[in-house]
């Protein structure tokens, strides 16, 4: 399936692939950015609304305390009741004032589709509206004195205790681990600040009476206890810088005054006539004065961290949308430039398969795949190749040894080259200079052989006509040379006669000479045996003369030196008869 795919498709499959995993990557990145922005800017407004309940929380707590004292001791504690209750008033319309804004910022995002979390205005439902509902009721009782110090605490106390579980909710929604931590210490110290609250009331209550009982004092010991299991609470999750803020506050005279008096009452049956309800209210009014800069300070600690983190989400989020932005950018250009590689790959193909004579056949010799050009050049439309052997173009005069070196080659994986004398679909033939490789799968078995070829019939005719040529031209050179060796055995024959004519004249001439000196009986043995070598030496010659011109024709002739002097000598001796016979 793999290897019928076009490049192209084998380009683009992998580079969707990466280009979809890279944009899911950066689209989850992304989401959980911007959900981390919409949650810190959520966080950042609910620390911000904790504050505001946290000043509530303070005015409450005050006004529990001045109302307690006021049941006791209404001269002493009324007129600082009456501005305390304004000024609870006012922090419950602050409150709510900044909660109309959340309303309306839920509003317009809701209207825009955007992200917002409804934690934000936990706070605005029918139970902390009906609280404060029931606050003009509690102080219309307080006035009638209708209340005693119990039912003002348990009234006051369940709205603090509301208003707290908000700020809780709020902690819960952090999760991140600074923020969360800081959050956590903020909601340990009000809770803090509320025994002392409880203790204030108390104490106002206490010191009203004539004689300390022991209830009271067990209520004491238990607020103390309480206050003290908060404050190890803060110490676990504040921030070192928290702490140091909370340590110098905490060396201040005014701390160890208090623990004296929270001593006495608990441990003494009388107090010092010094210690007033009005003189405790005031000096627990000024301990949760300071203690609320330490809660301010946490808040503000808290703001900075989830500012940071916030600024940070932000360049995370614009920093990897820009990078996404980009890839895309890039992964575009490269689909471009890709698209444009194999349009242009596949313009090549085409050429290729129009005019390379190419194939591809499997481990057994059948056609997989054949190019235009093979189609052309043997006659077979791609049709009646593809699934047949390819000795189907196998042409009947080539040696089946050349096939066999081929296959013996190929399976060794390696490739063969040479000359290929193939037979067309009309039966006429044609010569291919023909290139076989094996081609190998990703593990490196070979799963099949390709083979390109050249057109080399024109050449190969060509070779054929010059082979004819030089057959024709070697006969007639071979009839030249027999017409010219008949001819050089013409001039050899007369080279003969004139090189015999000589020694066969002076042969003639010394036997006229013995038949000469024989009739005039003048032929002695001196005379007779040197005529006899005369004639004999000329015979002598003729021989010779037959070895050298029988040995001009030889092909292997041998170079040897010779002597001038010899060749003169036996040229006069030739001579000699003739020259005396002339004179």
């Amino acid at each position: 399936m793999l290897n019928k795919m076009t490049l192209k498709s084998k380009l683009l499959i992998p580079i969707f692939g990466l280009i979809t995993v890279i944009m899911l990557l950066g689209t989850l990145i992304v989401m959980f950015s911007y959900d981390k922005i919409i949650t810190l800017s959520d966080l950042n407004k609910n620390v911000i609304l904790s504050n505001y309940i946290s000043d509530t929380i303070s005015s409450m707590q005050r006004e529990r305390g001045l109302s307690s004292g006021y049941v006791t001791d209404k001269l002493v504690f009324q007129k600082k009741l009456i501005l305390q209750r304004e000024s609870t008033d006012k922090s419950i319309e602050v409150l709510f004032e900044y909660l109309n804004v959340l309303h309306s910022d839920k509003a317009s995002l809701d209207y825009l589709n955007v992200g917002y979390s409804d934690n934000a205005i936990e706070l605005n439902n029918q139970e902390v509206r009906n609280s404060f509902k029931k606050l003009d009721s509690i102080r219309k009782n307080i006035d009638k004195n209708t209340l005693n110090y119990t039912d003002i605490m348990t009234e006051y106390s369940k709205i603090i205790n509301l208003l707290l579980k908000n700020i809780v909710d709020i902690a819960k929604e952090s999760h991140l681990p600074k923020i969360t931590q800081n959050l956590t210490a903020y909601v340990d110290f009000l809770y803090f600040k509320e025994s002392i609250g409880l203790q204030r009331a108390l104490g106002v209550k206490i010191l009203s009476l004539d004689e300390i009982s022991s209830a009271n004092r067990i209520k004491m010991a238990k607020l103390v206890s309480m206050r003290e299991q908060y404050f190890l609470m803060f110490t676990n999750y504040a921030s070192k810088d928290i702490l140091s803020h909370y340590n110098k506050i905490a060396k201040l005279k005014l701390f160890k005054t208090l623990r004296d008096i929270e001593k006495s009452i608990i441990y003494q049956n009388s107090l010092d006539e010094g210690v007033s309800p009005r003189y405790w209210y005031e000096l627990k009014t000024q301990e949760l004065t300071l203690l609320s800069g330490v809660s301010k300070y946490t808040k503000i600690k808290t703001l900075d961290y989830i500012t940071q983190e916030l600024k940070y989400s932000k360049i995370v989020f614009v920093s990897i949308s820009f990078l996404i932005l980009l890839s895309i950018g890039i992964f575009s250009l490269m689909l471009i430039a890709i698209l444009r590689l194999t349009k242009e790959e596949h313009k090549l193909r085409m050429v290729l398969d129009k005019y390379i004579v190419s194939s591809i056949t499997d481990l057994k010799g059948k056609i997989i795949d054949a190019s235009e050009a093979f189609c052309n050049i043997s006659g077979y439309s791609k049709k009646e190749l593809v699934g047949r052997n390819h000795n189907i173009v196998r042409h009947p005069s080539m040696d089946k040894k050349v096939f066999e070196e081929i296959w013996r080659t190929i399976k060794k994986g390696d490739s063969w080259k040479g000359k290929v004398k193939n037979r067309k679909k009309d039966g006429s033939f044609y010569w291919v200079y023909s290139n076989i490789e094996p081609l190998c799968d990703v593990k490196g078995n070979i799963n099949s052989y390709i083979s390109v070829r050249l057109d080399i019939t024109e050449s190969e005719l060509l070779i054929e006509k010059v082979k004819e040529e030089e057959a024709k031209n070697k006969i007639q050179e071979e009839l030249m040379q027999h017409q010219h060796r008949l001819a050089q055995m013409g001039e050899m024959l007369s080279m003969i006669a004139h090189q015999w004519r000589q020694p066969l004249s002076a042969i003639n001439a010394t036997a006229g000479v013995i038949k000469v000196k024989v009739r005039l009986n003048k032929l002695d043995s001196q005379t007779a045996l040197m005529l006899s070598e005369k004639i004999e030496g000329f015979s002598n010659h003729l021989s010779s003369t037959i070895d050298d011109f029988r040995d001009f024709f030889k092909p292997n002739k041998v170079k040897s030196e010779t002597n001038f002097k010899k060749i003169l000598d036996s040229v006069l001796q030739i001579s000699e008869s003739s020259l005396e016979k002339n004179g």
